[in-house]
C-alpha cells in the first residue's frame, strides 16, 4: 500500500512539474514575439523618420538650386566681347558678307553670339564665344526664292538700349533677360528681348531699333 501511495504521489509530482516548464516555455517565446515586434515597429518608424528628413533634404536642395541658377543668370549687359568685335570675328572667317541677324543667349552657363550672313550666293553662320572664338559654323548654298537684308548697325539703337526700354515694361518686372536678338520683321529692323523666370513665365518685348519705341509685348505663362 505504501508503495503503490508513493508511486502516486512521484507521478503527481512529474506532472505538475511538466506543466510548470510548458507555461515558462509558453511565455518565454510570448515574451520573444513581442520583442520582435517591438524592434519592427521601432525599426518602422526609424525608416519613416529617414525618409521623411531625406525628402525635406531634397526640398531644400532643389530650391537652393533653383534660387542659385536664378542668381547666376548672365548679365546681358555685361558682355565682355561687344557686338562689334563679334561681327568682325564672323567676317573674318567669312570675308565679304553682310550681316542679317545677331543673337546673344547664354549657353552652358556663358554668353555665346549667334550671328547669321550672306553673299551673293551663300548664307552663313556661326557662334562665337567671349574670347572671340568661333565655336561652330554652317555654310549652305542660297534658295532662288531666298531674300535677305542687311543690318546696318550705325543706324540702329544699341542692344543695352534696347534692353533698357524693354525692363521697363509692367510684364517683365521681377524677370531677368535671358536673351536678345536683333533682325529683319516685315522690312523693318527689330530687337526681340527675351525674359524668362524659374517658374517657366516668358515675355518677349519687341523693339524698334531705328526709333527706340516699344512695339508690343508678348506673354507666355
Amino acid at each position: 500500500m505504501k508503495k503503490i501511495l508513493l508511486l502516486c504521489l512521484t507521478l503527481l509530482l512529474s506532472i505538475t512539474l511538466a506543466a510548470c516548464g510548458t507555461s515558462d516555455d509558453s511565455n518565454t517565446d510570448n515574451n520573444a514575439a513581442n520583442d520582435s515586434d517591438t524592434n519592427e515597429n521601432a525599426n518602422d518608424n526609424n525608416e519613416d523618420a529617414n525618409t521623411e528628413d531625406e525628402n525635406t533634404d531634397d526640398a531644400n536642395t532643389n530650391g537652393n538650386n533653383n534660387d542659385a541658377a536664378e542668381n547666376d543668370a548672365v548679365d546681358l549687359t555685361n558682355a565682355s566681347l561687344s557686338v562689334e568685335d563679334a561681327i568682325s570675328a564672323f567676317q573674318e572667317k567669312f570675308p565679304d558678307t553682310s550681316v542679317s541677324s545677331i543673337q546673344l543667349d547664354e549657353e552652358r552657363g556663358e554668353l555665346v553670339y549667334d550671328i547669321d550672313g550672306f553673299d551673293d550666293s551663300t548664307e552663313y553662320s556661326a557662334e562665337i564665344d567671349q574670347s572671340g572664338k568661333i565655336i561652330a559654323e554652317e555654310q549652305e548654298q542660297q534658295d532662288a526664292d531666298d531674300r535677305y537684308e542687311e543690318l546696318m548697325l550705325d543706324d540702329y539703337i544699341t542692344a543695352e538700349e534696347a534692353l533698357s526700354t524693354a525692363s521697363e515694361a509692367s510684364e517683365t518686372e521681377g524677370i531677368t533677360a535671358r536673351a536678345w536678338s536683333l533682325e529683319f520683321e516685315n522690312g523693318s529692323p527689330v530687337y526681340e528681348i527675351n525674359f524668362e523666370d524659374m517658374g517657366s513665365q516668358e515675355v518677349d518685348v519687341y523693339i524698334d531699333a531705328e526709333s527706340g519705341e516699344q512695339l508690343h509685348v508678348e506673354v507666355d505663362d
